[in-house]
C-alpha cells in the first residue's frame, strides 16, 4: 500500500502559472507596478509575474514528487526523513503514531515515528525519544501531509506491520487506541 501525500489544487497551481505569465506579459507590454499612486515601474511587475510563476512551478513539481512510504509484507520503502532506501520489517523495532505537541509548525496533527532496532542502519540517526513510550525514534512525517485519512493509515499499518510492531499513542474518537508494548496476556 501506498501512503500518497496530499497535491497541491489544481486551482492554485493554474492561478499561480497563468496570473505569472499575464503580469509577465504585461510588464513588456507597458504595464507599470504602482504601489499607493508612485509608480514603481515595468521592472518590479516582471520580477513580481516572475515569482508568481515561480511558485505554480513549485506547485507542479510538488504534485510529482514521489510516494513517501510504500507498505508491503516485506517492509517499507521509504522516501521522506533523510532515508531513501528500502527498510525490510527485521530492522523496524515499531511504528509509532504520536500526537503532535510542538507549537513550532503551527499543526497539531499527529506524526508517524520510525523507532529502529540496534543494529539498524537507515541512514539517519534515531535522535528523537518519542513521548509514547520514550525510545529513539526518527520522525517521518506528519499524517497532515498525507492524502489518506489517520484510519486508513492505522489499518494499513496494523495489516502490514502487525499490532505488536504498531503503537498507536493517539487518542480519540475514529483512532482506536492501543497500549504500547505486548498485547496483555487473558488468564
Amino acid at each position: 500500500m501506498e501512503l500518497r501525500r496530499a497535491r497541491p489544487k489544481l486551482f492554485w497551481i493554474a492561478f499561480f502559472l497563468v496570473g505569472g505569465l499575464g503580469v509577465m506579459w504585461a510588464s513588456q507590454n507597458g504595464w507599470e507596478l504602482r504601489l499607493l499612486f508612485i509608480p514603481v515601474g515595468s521592472v518590479a511587475l516582471l520580477v513580481a509575474g516572475l515569482l508568481a510563476f515561480l511558485v505554480g512551478v513549485a506547485l507542479v513539481a510538488s504534485a510529482f514528487r514521489p510516494t513517501p512510504i510504500v507498505l508491503d509484507e516485506s517492509g517499507l520503502r521509504l522516501r521522506v526523513a533523510g532515508i531513501n532506501r528500502s527498510v525490510p520489517w527485521s530492522s523496524v523495532d515499531a511504528m509509532v503514531l504520536e500526537p503532535h505537541q510542538g507549537p513550532s509548525d503551527g499543526t497539531d496533527a499527529p506524526r508517524l515515528l520510525l523507532v529502529p532496532t540496534a543494529d539498524a542502519d537507515l541512514g539517519v540517526a534515531a535522535e528523537y525519544r518519542n513521548t509514547v513510550d520514550g525510545r529513539p525514534s526518527v520522525v517521518l512525517l506528519g499524517l497532515d501531509s498525507l492524502a489518506d485519512s489517520p484510519d486508513q493509515v492505522i489499518r494499513a499499518f496494523v495489516r502490514y506491520a502487525g499490532r505488536h510492531r504498531f503503537v498507536n499513542g493517539v487518542s480519540g474518537p475514529a483512532m482506536p487506541t492501543e497500549a504500547p508494548g505486548p498485547a496483555p496476556q487473558a488468564e
